[in-house]
């Protein structure tokens, strides 16, 4: 292959210049926050309130019934000397009950750089998440908008680096994730746009206490019942044994399903865990249906050679008929 030194000539300094755009750039995409004139300039922009959440604590947390509480930080600032104050709104919550739920600690408006601290208490409501249930977790969000000026006055601009969350806080059971800012312009139906500002916490709950408190029972039910199989159906005691070790573990399983639902609502949505208990009843039912088939080899029929065989064939298909169902549900629904 030959190589023409002109091309590559042409072609190397057009990367230099590519390269040397792209560096130039850089300074100004990660350059520190600042605040910049909050006056409009005549192209029509807004003039930016800088904001920073850090939140103390979080409690209550439930996201089955899509409520939580938090004890937070609001730190606004500021340059436009039209605004006198931070007139803002808590737009998915409203503040806890009590005369301190709302509370300015701090402002300084001597300067160009106007700036407030408040505390606030707060109580949220998010849409249910039970779809995941026992694994539910989500987004805790905190959202603002200001209650007098739209976005032809005021902007929100998040301060990233000065928000966050309490180390030291924890919620036992549940991992806090990174939060993050996102800022959208909200509209109204009279015709009104604001800048709607979002705190976003992401809260996971541990697998593991999951597995333990809720999805551990139920398969102690099946391995109870799965002893079955070990039972001889010779004798009629023997059968009933059978039918007495299955069925009770059945309407423990059916009892259990129901305790479940008194603290989870079905709401008309099959959850995680339903699909999980649908699968655990197909067990209970196929186990049964094939101690049904043996006594009738063994005691009706005449053919106790077909005992074995019914038995052996049956524990698999209890295994593997749920396990295709589950999935299947998880696929469909």
């Amino acid at each position: 292959m030959r190589y023409n030194p002109r091309k590559i000539a042409v072609i190397l300094i057009f990367l230099v210049i590519a390269s040397l755009l792209l560096i130039s750039s850089v300074p100004a995409a990660e350059s520190s926050l600042s605040l910049s004139p909050a006056v409009n300039t005549p192209n029509g922009s807004s003039p930016n309130m800088h904001v920073a959440v850090f939140v103390n604590s979080i409690d209550n947390l439930d996201f089955v019934k899509g409520t939580y509480s938090m004890d937070f930080y609001l730190n606004f600032r500021w340059t436009d000397p039209t605004i006198q104050t931070a007139h803002f709104e808590i737009m998915n919550g409203q503040p806890a009950s009590g005369s301190q739920s709302v509370e300015k600690i701090w402002e300084s408006k001597s300067g160009p750089v106007k700036e407030e601290w408040y505390r606030v208490r707060a109580d949220f409501t998010i849409a249910p998440n039970i779809h995941d249930y026992p694994f539910e977790s989500g987004i805790a969000p905190i959202e603002i908008e200001d209650a007098e000026n739209d976005v032809t006055h005021l902007i929100y601009v998040p301060m990233e680096n000065e928000s966050g969350i309490d180390p030291r806080f924890v919620i036992p059971g549940w991992k806090i994730g990174t939060p993050t800012f996102s800022v959208v312009n909200h509209t109204y139906p009279w015709g009104e746009t604001d800048s709607r500002l979002s705190f976003n916490v992401p809260i996971t709950k541990n697998a593991t206490d999951s597995l333990i408190q809720t999805i551990i029972p139920p398969l102690i039910f099946c391995l109870i019942a799965m002893l079955s199989y070990l039972i001889s159906v010779k004798h009629n005691e023997l059968v009933h044994l059978r039918y007495v070790l299955v069925t009770s573990m059945f309407i423990s399983a059916v009892m259990y399903h129901f305790s479940q639902l008194s603290v989870v609502p079905g709401l008309g949505v099959l959850k995680l865990f339903d699909k999980f208990m649908i699968a655990v009843y197909l067990f209970l039912a196929v186990t049964i249906t094939v101690t049904t088939l043996c006594y009738l080899a063994e005691q009706q029929w005449g053919r106790p050679e077909l005992v074995k065989p019914i038995n052996r064939y049956g524990l698999l298909v209890s295994i593997l008929l749920p396990i295709g169902s589950f999935w299947l549900l998880l696929i469909l629904m």
